[in-house]
């Protein structure tokens, strides 16, 4: 299973050169599970509420919520990974082990260790600091 950092899943909702250099990687990845985890969720979801709280104009209210809009779509095709009671016992162990690395990025990691799976994120140089913690970057050429 690869499961997309929510850095990885930005870039295809962007629709960019990198997006799409992440997307033909994807289609060529045959009979492999293609994941996110419920925290990249979160964090979109959190920034689109962010972003349509600080919209004061009507055409920014009407843009922040096509935003909103399209992510609801965009999670209608993609698998979501539980934070599950065995990634909560994984997360606190990473907490202890990694004081220095962020949370959300710590609960994604257990969520990785806990399937078994290989992230797909920019962010190696904190990820790659877990031990044990597969990643790889296919936003690169």
């Amino acid at each position: 299973m690869y499961i997309l950092d929510t850095d990885h899943l930005s870039l295809i909702q962007r629709n960019g050169q990198e997006g799409k250099r992440i997307l033909t990687r994807l289609a060529a990845t045959e009979e492999v599970e293609i994941a996110v985890t419920v925290i990249t969720y979160e964090e979109q979801v959190k920034g689109r509420l962010a972003l349509l709280s600080k919209a004061k104009t009507l055409e920014k209210q009407v843009s922040a919520y096509r935003g909103l809009e399209q992510l609801a779509v965009d999670y209608r095709l993609i698998t979501i990974v539980s934070f599950s009671e065995a990634a909560a016992l994984e997360h606190q162990r990473l907490r202890n082990a990694y004081p220095r690395l962020g949370n959300m990025d710590l609960k994604i990691a257990a969520i990785v260790l806990t399937n078994k799976a290989i992230l797909l994120t920019r962010n190696e140089s904190d990820f790659r600091q877990i031990a044990g913690l597969r990643t790889e970057d296919w936003s690169k050429a």
